[in-house]
């Protein structure tokens, strides 16, 4: 995805100062990405409180968009005000075009509002995939398998679900030593984020601040089961530890380039399920160290238990089988959410 700057339009009442443009591809197929430009927005003088907005929009696939908008009151670190009382060409079934238009009815919606600190978003979907928003922003492709809904990428947020931020620990001592939530990127690199997502220890999960967000919660050991065995695994395997199971692994993993060659990506239902896990690699407990990108990928569950601290699954690069074992909760792992 690209986020690009748009113009700069300042209004009477709420002052947005800086527009934002996204645009990206979140679907299963190598499509193009819709680009979005000339963003402009203004609030009406007529005393409505109401808000134009315009924009031009480009598939170069001719697909159907998703359109929809998004709100900061913080210039930028959370994007939670809502704007549900808007109207015109946003929503899903939106084609290329030039001078789009949506009306946000902010007086009625917010008729208090007032700041200089007031960003949005206006972001194009290609396709109609559904995606769930978390309070930073980012969007991810989420995937039906079976009954559940999930989160088809690795969480990247920032802050809980209430505005609190998550510290972000590059000490390698300093993570051994915490027995509160954290995240960092592999490597303390931020460029990793686009592609991996962030690392959380289990401290984070299990915050009662929510590191999900809003519809959506981390996975309980029980529903990664329901998940595992709606692949083919049987129920007395899922309920062991170790590893269970035939090729549900590569199943559940994606990304193949990314995957060092083995047994996982040589699976001819590899990546069959649209889960694309993912090789993130960990940090470790221990010594607050890196290891294992390209390897395997660990994600947690919110159910403490076991024989070390909190439930987790491990994909690697030489089995198509999963790995069920508890971890210490000092422990870097990915994380997924799957819908309430």
């Amino acid at each position: 995805m690209k986020i690009l700057e748009g113009k700069k339009e300042h209004m009477k009442i709420i002052t947005f100062l800086v527009l934002f443009l996204l645009a990206g591809v979140l679907s299963l197929h190598a499509n193009i990405a819709p680009v979005v430009s000339d963003v402009t927005a203004q609030q009406r003088d007529d005393g409505s409180m109401k808000v134009d907005i315009y924009y031009d929009v480009y598939d170069a696939d001719g697909d159907a968009m998703t359109i929809f908008m998004q709100v900061s009151e913080d210039d930028g670190v959370t994007w939670d005000v809502s704007c549900n009382l808007v109207s015109g060409d946003e929503g899903t079934g939106i084609y290329s075009g030039n001078n789009k238009h949506i009306e946000w009815n902010v007086g009625s919606e917010h008729p208090n509002m007032q700041g200089d600190d007031f960003r949005f978003k206006i972001t194009a979907i290609d396709g109609g995939t559904s995606t769930c928003i978390d309070i930073d922003g980012n969007v991810y492709q989420t995937i039906v398998i079976g009954d559940q809904e999930w989160m088809a990428e690795n969480l990247k947020v920032t802050h809980y679900r209430n505005g609190d931020s998550i510290p972000n620990v590059t000490s390698n001592s300093t993570w051994a030593g915490l027995s509160t939530g954290a995240y960092c990127y592999y490597d303390n690199d931020p460029s990793n984020a686009d592609t991996y997502g962030a690392l959380y220890n289990w401290y984070a999960v299990d915050d009662s601040r929510e590191l999900a967000p809003v519809g959506w919660h981390v996975p309980t050991d029980t529903e990664i089961m329901e998940l595992e065995m709606h692949l083919g695994m049987s129920s007395s395997q899922a309920n062991s530890t170790d590893w269970r199971g035939t090729n549900e692994g590569s199943k559940l993993a994606g990304g193949s380039d990314l995957w060092i060659v083995g047994a996982l990506r040589n699976d001819p239902e590899f990546g069959s399920s649209g889960f694309d896990f993912i090789p993130g690699g960990k940090r470790y407990s221990s010594n607050g160290g890196f290891g294992n990108m390209g390897s395997f990928g660990r994600f947690w569950s919110s159910t403490e238990g076991g024989s070390y601290g909190a439930w987790n699954r491990l994909l690697l690069y030489d089995t198509a089988a999963v790995h069920r074992s508890s971890s210490y909760e000092q422990d870097g792992f990915s994380v997924r959410c799957v819908r309430d």
